[in-house]
């Protein structure tokens, strides 16, 4: 039996474990957010879900990760399995904790690509001239045609598709210490400086107009306190900004050492991924758009999405700025760097099912893993509506029902009294009781209005829109879930020997 990975250092950890939640839904998503629902009103329901729900779950993934590591599982396979002594039908259950981040992945690492493909178009003055108008849709048009030009895909957009894929295999072949943590110690920082940065340039623009934008966001009021939209959006973007139910954050937890200060090491994650979402995300997007345009014109620009803002409105701003074609250069970086933290993060769990359960080398766990999001994100360049029909089923009606499914195993099956002994093992910041019995109540009724509003409420619509892109789709992804319940049932075997053999030993 092998040693497991672990991570080097503390300030890795936190560092690696932060650039796992953060990414372009801070940056990107966060600000249409925003924008879409009033700002300031938006952020009252955004709060108080980041305490009752943000928080809560993110330690489970933590206590859980922890506990599970020292019995030598990392992967949401192995772990679901620890609580059921194994039993097939809960390692098959636990595959779904693996098949959402890879299934995310497959087509978010396509979406990374177009940040490293547009920030190197933008340092070569590649990007479509701006057009100096007060007009909003007018201003975008251009980048509008350019970004549809650009995902057909394009040449140049397969070629950045390749390198980023070689970019994260490079990485993920390096290991937990030499790799991601390497990466999560330079980029985490260098995120911060360049959107410290970017955020100072779009608030000062255009005789510090930009500041409305903040004052848009940060002027907290509860004109919408009653509206369970509202109330729905925020509890998700806190759910996704998290990266809370799919499993990832549990990973990376799986690898700290047994006598580890997870709570701490959960404040600090949730801590840095605030920072970058509610000030430097905030200071961004918004302010930009309110420099060049009027107020009255951003909730309609929210309205188009989170690929609108990011790749067409901000380079349409960007680019009329002094040295534009600079600017834009790091809006992209920015998001490539913020992308590849998380990418690395999804691809992780696959990787620790190989090597945890089927017991695989680090090279030939690795190799597998990026073939598999390789064929995926050929599928998402390729295929019309890939895209999203993957973000539904596992970026949204997967990932939150496996989000109840950790929530009634971790902490219900588990036990109030076993879950509360191992939360306050190692740890400085002994929390009351109270908020285990808030995280087993709480949360599961925010996912569950979630679940009403973004997944039942439309569900039969959904279905019932089939083509042939999307079959493609649906059928990929169940042969995704049957393949990962088969190396569940398979290694079963494996892990159960490896067991007995502690057993053995111990006697």
């Amino acid at each position: 039996m092998s040693e497991r990975a672990s991570w080097g250092s503390k300030l890795g950890l936190i560092l690696a474990t932060a650039g796992n939640a953060v990414g372009l839904g801070n940056i990107l998503r966060f600000p249409s957010k925003a924008a879409l629902y009033g700002g300031g009103a938006f952020m009252v329901p955004y709060f108080i879900a980041l305490l009752l729900m943000g928080f809560p779950l993110m330690i489970i993934e933590w206590v859980i990760g922890r506990y599970a590591g020292k019995h030598g599982h990392g992967s949401m396979t192995g772990i679901l399995g620890l609580f059921f002594n194994h039993a097939s039908w809960a390692r098959i259950l636990g595959s779904i904790g693996v098949a959402i981040p890879l299934l995310i992945c497959m087509y978010y690492i396509y979406i990374e690509s177009w940040t490293m493909g547009f920030a190197f178009l933008s340092l070569f003055s590649q990007m479509p001239k701006p057009v100096i108008t007060a007009d909003a849709h007018e201003a975008v048009k251009p980048y509008v045609s350019f970004f549809k030009e650009y995902t057909k895909p394009s040449i140049l957009a397969y070629f950045f598709l390749v390198l980023t894929i070689a970019i994260n295999w490079f990485i993920l072949q390096k290991g937990v210490r030499r790799g991601i943590e390497i990466i999560a110690k330079i980029g985490m920082p260098t995120i911060i400086l360049l959107g410290i940065f970017l955020g100072l340039i779009c608030i000062s623009a255009n005789n510090w107009k930009g500041f409305e934008g903040l004052k848009f966001i940060y002027n907290l009021n509860f004109s919408k306190i009653t509206d369970p939209v509202v109330w729905v959006e925020a509890s998700g973007q806190i759910f996704f900004t998290l990266s809370l139910g799919m499993g990832a954050i549990a990973v990376y937890a799986s690898y700290v050492r047994p006598q580890e200060d997870v709570v701490k090491a959960g404040v600090y994650t949730v801590s840095i991924n605030e920072f970058i979402e509610i000030i430097i995300g905030a200071s961004i997007a918004i302010p930009a758009a309110f420099a060049m345009f009027s107020g009255i014109a951003i909730p309609e620009l929210a309205k188009e999405g989170t690929f609108r803002l990011g790749f067409m409105t901000m380079p349409a701003v960007l680019m009329n700025l002094p040295f534009g074609w600079f600017v834009s250069f790091v809006w992209f970086m920015l998001l490539f760097l913020a992308a590849l933290t998380s990418s690395l993060a999804l691809i992780q769990p696959l990787i620790a099912l190989f090597e945890d359960e089927m017991k695989w080398e680090h090279t030939k766990a690795v190799t597998v893993s990026m073939i598999l999001v390789t064929i995926g994100a050929h599928l998402s360049a390729f295929i019309p509506n890939f895209i999203d029909e993957l973000d539904f089923w596992a970026g949204c009606f997967m990932l939150l029902l496996f989000g109840l499914v950790e929530i009634v195993v971790f902490v219900w099956i588990f036990g109030i009294n076993n879950f509360y002994k191992e939360l306050t093992q190692n740890t400085t910041l002994r929390l009351p009781k109270i908020v285990v019995w808030i995280t087993a109540i709480i949360p599961p009724i925010f996912i569950f209005l979630i679940l009403y509003f973004w997944v039942i409420k439309d569900f039969n619509s959904i279905i019932s829109m089939v083509d042939s892109s999307k079959l493609i789709a649906r059928l990929f992804i169940l042969l995704f879930l049957i393949f990962l319940a088969f190396i569940a049932v398979k290694s079963r075997s494996i892990v159960m020997r490896d067991i007995r053999y502690m057993r053995l030993m111990k006697k």
